[in-house]
C-alpha cells in the first residue's frame, strides 16, 4: 500500500468523523431550540394568566362620549362579570350587547395592558321628538329608532325636543325616516303628528289641525305641505279659534272647516 493510499483512507475517516460530529451538534441544537421554544411558550402562557392582567372591577372600564346617559347606566347595560382576563375579554360580544340598546347608535372598544383598562367610546342617538308607542312614552330619533322613556329617567341630561308624535306603531316607524326631513322643512311649523288613526294622519300646526288622510308616500306628503304653505295667509284672515281643521287629504282640492259665527240673536 502506497503512502498516497494511506493518506486518502485517513482523510476519508476524518471526514466521516467530522460529519458525525456535525450531525450530533445539529441534533443537540434542535433539542435545545425545541426546549427553548417550549419554555418561552410556557412562560408566555404563565405570564398572561397572572393576576395583574385581570379586569377586576368596573373602575377599569372607562366610558367616554356619553352626554345624556349616566356612566353607571352604561355599566348596567354592559352587564359584565368580574374578574376577567384582559386577553379573554369578549370585546365583540360586549360591543354588540351595547349597540343593541336603543339609546346607543355605535360603540367602539379598545383594550390597554399597562395599566389594565378597557375604553368604551359610545355615540348616543339624538332624540328629535317625543313619541308614544302604544301606552308607553318615549322618544324617536331621525332614523326612526324608538327609545323608551325609561332609559332617560336616570340620565344626566333629559332630551329636549319640541316635536311630539302620538300613536306611533311599527308601520309608521317605517315611514319616519322619509317623513321627518319634510317636517323640519315644512313652510308652516309642525308641533305634533297624531297617527292614532291610521286612516288619517293629523298634523298640529301654527295654523291649526291639518287632516292628511292615509299616509301614502313621501311625494304626496310633500305636496300636502306645499299646499299648506299656500294657506299661510289664512292666519291673518281667519281667527285660529274658528278653524276646526284644514283638510289636505286631497291636496289638489284643499278645504278649511270653520266654526259658525254665532248670530247676534244668539
Amino acid at each position: 500500500m502506497t503512502d498516497s493510499t494511506l493518506f486518502t483512507s485517513d482523510s476519508l475517516k476524518n471526514q466521516r468523523q467530522t460529519l458525525r460530529h456535525q450531525r450530533r451538534l445539529k441534533a443537540w441544537q434542535g433539542v435545545w431550540r425545541f426546549l427553548f421554544l417550549c419554555g418561552m411558550a410556557g412562560g408566555l402562557v404563565w405570564s398572561v394568566s397572572l393576576p395583574h392582567w385581570l379586569v377586576r372591577e368596573k373602575s377599569q372600564i372607562k366610558i367616554l362620549g356619553n352626554e345624556r346617559l349616566d356612566t353607571e347606566q352604561i355599566h348596567t347595560m354592559l352587564d359584565m362579570s368580574y374578574p376577567q382576563l384582559i386577553w379573554k375579554l369578549p370585546i365583540h360580544d360586549l360591543r354588540e350587547k351595547l349597540e343593541s340598546q336603543p339609546p346607543l347608535e355605535s360603540v367602539y372598544m379598545t383594550r390597554q395592558l399597562l395599566p389594565v383598562e378597557v375604553t368604551i367610546m359610545v355615540k348616543e342617538r339624538d332624540p328629535v321628538a317625543e313619541a308614544t308607542m302604544g301606552e308607553k312614552a318615549g322618544f324617536i330619533d331621525d332614523d326612526g329608532v324608538w327609545i323608551p322613556q325609561t332609559f332617560y329617567q336616570q340620565a344626566k341630561v333629559k332630551p329636549s325636543v319640541k316635536l311630539k308624535v302620538l300613536g306611533l306603531n311599527p308601520s309608521s316607524l317605517t315611514y319616519w325616516k322619509s317623513i321627518y326631513p319634510l317636517i323640519i322643512k315644512s313652510p308652516v311649523e309642525i308641533t305634533a303628528l297624531d297617527w292614532r288613526d291610521p286612516s288619517n294622519l293629523i298634523l298640529h300646526t301654527t295654523l291649526g289641525k291639518v287632516h292628511c288622510g292615509t299616509y301614502l308616500d313621501q311625494e304626496q306628503f310633500l305636496k300636502q305641505l306645499q299646499e299648506l304653505g299656500k294657506l299661510r295667509p289664512l292666519s291673518s284672515q281667519v281667527a285660529k279659534e274658528r278653524i276646526i281643521y284644514i283638510d289636505l287629504s286631497k291636496p289638489d282640492a284643499p278645504s278649511v272647516h270653520l266654526k259658525d259665527i254665532p248670530s247676534e240673536s244668539d
